[in-house]
């Protein structure tokens, strides 16, 4: 019974390397690189043309030398700031995102830049104004970001104490 259990348990443990290796596509510094983040990056490459199963070996290196200063700069960062440092990219990132997503017509640009343009007529400003068309994915993300922070203001509970 003994010798069954401990057969047992190193073809479990050689199995379960086995299956964890057959994971990894890479290694960076000790820190794995899976298939699944490889083919991502091939599908982004190659347009869902390449795998990393279809990559020959030449190919295999390159990608995932081309992967580690991603993976590097990601442990570098854990490492060397702060939780303040951590958290304000993590809002500007989360920002970016929600920014991205948010839709800003062509017709709400062109209204806010009329306004801008009479408050600058109305100032008798000096400066020239540019053309519609210089500023207008500018406008865009400025409308698309005060859309993002009007949303969280709308529901949140300030308290002044």
């Amino acid at each position: 019974m003994k010798k069954m259990l401990v057969l047992l348990g190193l073809t479990l443990a050689f199995t379960t390397h086995y299956a964890v290796a057959a994971t990894a596509a890479g290694k960076v510094n000790g820190m794995t690189i899976t298939v699944e983040e490889a083919n991502t990056a091939l599908n982004t490459l190659t347009k869902g043309k390449m795998t990393w199963e279809k990559l020959p070996a030449d190919g295999k290196k390159q990608l995932i030398e081309m992967m580690a200063p991603a993976k590097l700069v990601a442990a570098e960062s854990k490492k060397s700031l702060t939780d303040k440092e951590k958290e304000a990219a993590l809002a500007g990132f989360w920002m970016q995102k929600k920014m991205a997503t948010t839709e800003v017509t062509d017709k709400e640009a062109q209204d806010a830049y009329n306004k801008m343009k009479k408050a600058a007529e109305a100032a008798k400003s000096t400066q020239t104004i540019p053309a519609f068309d210089a500023v207008k994915n500018n406008i865009k993300m400025q409308l698309a970001q005060e859309k993002v922070v009007g949303q969280l203001m709308k529901n949140a509970k300030i308290k002044v104490k």
